[in-house]
């Protein structure tokens, strides 16, 4: 028996004996030094991953397989040269999620009404807000969370999917995000 077999064999079993922790699921870990940041993306089935710098910004990118359903997108950046102190960090993060709601479809009006939530992620605190929007007239839910490890710079995480499936994800959400960690900075 291969060892990862034997650990996810070992860890259904600590599953089964204790019903209130969580299963042990296999993930693809990626260090992208583009991001500075360790990120973890679903391998069960895996998902599609990728670098783009489309927006002008350095983004990953995660998808969920073809025949995944519902069908997802997780997207991640980050800021290595920003420093925002956690007093403004509110505001900043408030003024970026209702900004991407734009790119979701909503109006002026509508993204000023997106309602954000104070929201914490393994190392990340920060906020994060839920909201309808749509890409290509397709209807979709959409959670964008702002945030950093106090001292570090900020992380910008993005899930979308079919509307009225958001709640379906959230497991792969906080299996990805509670697991993200920063990188030593290059020559460390």
């Amino acid at each position: 028996m291969a060892v990862s077999q034997l650990m996810f064999a070992l860890f259904a079993l600590d599953a089964a004996a204790d019903p209130g922790r969580r299963a042990f699921r296999e993930m693809q870990i990626h260090h992208v030094p583009e991001l500075g940041l360790e990120l973890w993306v679903e391998n069960q089935p895996p998902w599609e991953t990728q670098m783009s710098s489309k927006s002008g910004h350095p983004t990953f990118y995660a998808q969920s397989p073809q025949d995944y359903y519902p069908p997802t997108v997780m997207s991640f950046a980050s800021w290595p040269k920003e420093k925002v102190d956690q007093k403004s960090m509110q505001a900043m993060a408030t003024s970026a999620i209702k900004h991407s709601s734009l790119n979701f479809g909503r109006t002026p009006v509508q993204a000023k009404a997106v309602q954000v939530l104070k929201a914490e992620y393994g190392v990340l605190r920060g906020y994060e807000a839920t909201f309808a929007g749509a890409a290509d007239g397709m209807p979709l839910d959409v959670t964008v969370f702002v945030g950093q490890q106090p001292g570090k710079y900020p992380v910008a995480l993005t899930i979308y999917t079919l509307r009225g499936k958001i709640d379906v994800l959230a497991e792969q959400r906080r299996r990805a995000w509670t697991k993200i960690r920063y990188l030593p900075p290059a020559g460390k």
